[in-house]
């Protein structure tokens, strides 16, 4: 029973220090699905254009989609570097795609706008 113990205690600490490299903030939800950014991967690749990593979240389906975006607020368009689908709970990773999508345009509403809103202003 002790071991029992141990390991658990070693699952929680562990597993723990897996969340902890993570910032996550939230944006927005949309029933099982929440969206949020990594706050500690906010970097500037100019003093125009920022990148971040952005998590969707599907709790129903045990997932984890994570983004790598390069965003331009000026022109209001963010592109998709790389993309990976997580199991949530564990973090392994079950897929990854490491092609560029073509920039798109985001609105002030959308998911993205307000997560630029937040890295910008705070609000």
């Amino acid at each position: 029973m002790k071991k029992f113990f141990a390991l658990f205690a070693a699952m929680i600490i562990l597993g723990g220090s897996t969340c902890a490299a993570e910032d996550l903030k939230f944006i927005d939800a949309m029933g099982d699905t929440g969206y949020y950014y990594d706050a500690d991967s906010v970097s500037n690749d100019s003093p125009d254009v920022f990148r971040v990593q952005m998590a969707v979240i599907k709790a129903n389906f045990n997932r984890m989609y994570t983004y790598d975006v390069r965003i331009t607020p000026a022109s209001r368009t963010y592109e998709i570097l790389s993309s990976k689908i997580l199991s949530y709970d564990t973090r392994a990773i079950l897929e990854v795609d490491n092609s560029r999508r073509p920039p798109q345009r985001y609105s002030d509403k959308s998911e993205m706008g307000q997560m630029v809103r937040l890295i910008l202003y705070g609000d």
